[in-house]
C-alpha cells in the first residue's frame, strides 16, 4: 500500500473516509458537551470563557464545514462511476431526502418532540444537493467558481436584514440569516444553518473532488498549498478587521484570551474568516492524512476511522438519539423522577437543578458514545458494502 501504483484510487478515498471518521468523532463530543456541560457561558465567548472550554467548542467548528465540503467531494467521486442523469437524479432525490429527515427524524432525536424542529446541517447538504443538481450541465471549474464567490463575497449582504423585505423576509432568511422559523402553533423551530454560504462551501466541496482525483504527490502539494493560503488570508483579514466577520479581533488582558479573541469567528450563519480558518485547517490535514496513508502509518487508527467516516449519515442520527438519551438517562437518576421521559425536552439541560457535569466527565461520556457506536457503524458499513441495493445511497 506504499507504492502510489495500483491502489492509489483505494488509497486517496481512504484519505477521505479517514477524515470523515475523524470530524465525525469531533462532532460528537460537541453534542455531548450541548447536553451535559455545566458551563454557564458561551464557550467561544474569548472574556468570559476558558482555554479548555475554548477549545472543547472551536475544535468542533471544523465539522460542519468539513462534512459539508466532503459531502461535495463525494459527489464527483460518485460522478466517476454513474452518468449525468443518474448524478442529477440522485441529488434531486437524495437532497429533498435529507431535508425531510432533518424535519422529522433528527427534528424529533434532539428534543424527542416533533414541536421544535431546528434546520441544520443535514437541511444544509439536501439543499446544496438541490442546488448543486440545478447546476450540474455547467463544467465543474464553473460550478466550484460560483460556490468559492458565495464564500469570498457573502458578506457584503450582511447589510441586508429580512425585517426590510417584506414578504421575501422569509426567502431571505433561508438564505442568508438565522432565525426563527415561521410556523403553525404549536411547532417552534429555528433555522441555524441558512443555505447560501453552505452551499458555497459545498459547491467548493465538489470542485475539490478534481483535486483527490490528482496523482499523490501532486494532491498532497495542492492541498497543503490551498491550506496554508487560505490561512494566511484569514490571518490578513482578522488583523485588518474590515470585511469577513462581525466579530472583531481584539487584544485582552492574556495572549491566551488574545489567542481566542483572534479565533473567534462566527458560524451561524458561517463568516468568510469562519470558512477560511476551518477550510484552511481542514485541507492541511487531507494532506497530512493523506501522506501517512501513502506511507502506511495510520494502520491502526486508519481501520477505526475509515468505519466512522464510511456511515457518516447513519452515524450521525445514531449518535444523536444515543446522546439525547444517556443526557436524559442521568437527568431523571439525578432527580429521582421518571416522569420527564415523557416530556417535551427542549429545555433538557436546564431541567433538573446541578445536573450537568465538569469537562473531564464530558469527555468521559464522550469516549463512552464514540466506543458504543463503533460496532453498528462497523456492522453498517459492511451491509453497505456488500449489499448494492438502491436505497443504500440514502442512508
Amino acid at each position: 500500500m506504499v507504492a502510489e501504483t495500483g491502489p492509489s484510487e483505494v488509497r486517496r478515498f481512504a484519505a477521505v473516509d479517514i477524515l470523515r471518521g475523524l470530524l465525525m468523532i469531533l462532532m460528537a463530543l460537541d453534542h455531548v458537551r450541548d447536553y451535559l456541560s455545566n458551563a454557564h457561558v458561551s464557550p467561544t465567548d474569548p472574556i468570559n470563557s476558558w482555554p479548555t472550554l475554548y477549545a472543547t467548542r472551536w475544535i468542533t467548528h471544523l465539522c460542519a464545514p468539513g462534512f459539508v465540503a466532503l459531502a461535495g467531494a463525494s459527489v464527483y467521486l460518485q460522478r466517476q462511476r454513474k452518468t449525468d442523469t443518474q448524478i442529477v437524479r440522485l441529488l434531486g432525490t437524495r437532497g429533498l431526502w435529507l431535508i425531510f429527515v432533518e424535519l422529522t427524524v433528527i427534528a424529533f432525536a434532539w428534543t424527542f418532540s416533533f414541536e421544535y424542529p431546528t434546520l441544520q446541517v443535514i437541511w444544509a447538504i439536501g439543499g446544496s444537493m438541490l442546488i448543486l443538481a440545478a447546476m450540474f450541465p455547467l463544467p465543474v471549474r464553473a460550478v466550484g467558481t460560483i460556490g468559492l464567490a458565495i464564500v469570498l463575497l457573502h458578506n457584503l449582504l450582511d447589510p441586508i436584514r429580512a425585517e426590510q423585505l417584506g414578504r421575501a423576509q422569509d426567502l431571505w432568511e433561508l438564505l442568508h440569516e438565522a432565525a426563527p422559523l415561521h410556523l403553525p402553533a404549536p411547532f417552534e423551530g429555528f433555522l441555524a444553518y441558512p443555505l447560501l454560504p453552505w452551499a458555497g462551501i459545498f459547491l467548493i466541496g465538489y470542485w475539490f473532488g478534481e483535486v483527490v482525483f490528482l496523482p499523490g504527490p501532486q494532491r498532497r502539494s495542492i492541498s497543503a498549498w490551498l491550506g496554508f493560503l487560505s490561512l494566511g488570508v484569514f490571518s490578513v483579514l482578522r488583523l485588518v478587521g474590515r470585511y469577513g466577520d462581525s466579530n472583531h479581533f481584539e487584544h485582552l488582558a492574556s495572549p491566551l484570551h488574545t489567542a481566542m479573541s483572534f479565533l473567534n469567528v462566527n458560524k451561524y450563519p458561517p463568516s468568510l474568516q469562519f470558512s477560511l480558518v476551518t477550510l484552511g485547517i481542514l485541507l492541511v490535514l487531507f494532506a497530512g492524512i493523506d501522506s501517512l496513508v501513502n506511507r502506511d502509518l495510520l494502520r491502526p487508527p486508519r481501520r477505526i476511522l475509515e468505519v466512522y467516516g464510511r456511515v457518516p449519515f447513519f452515524y450521525y442520527v445514531l449518535h444523536i438519539y444515543l446522546i439525547h438519551t444517556i443526557a436524559l438517562v442521568l437527568m431523571m437518576a439525578a432527580s429521582h423522577d421518571w416522569g420527564l421521559w415523557r416530556t417535551s425536552a427542549r429545555s433538557l439541560p436546564g431541567a433538573v437543578p446541578g445536573f450537568r457535569y465538569s469537562l473531564p466527565i464530558v469527555y468521559g461520556i464522550w469516549a463512552v458514545v464514540v466506543c458504543a457506536l463503533y460496532l453498528p457503524c462497523r456492522h453498517f458499513a459492511f451491509i453497505k458494502q456488500n449489499r448494492k441495493t438502491w436505497w443504500m445511497s440514502y442512508i
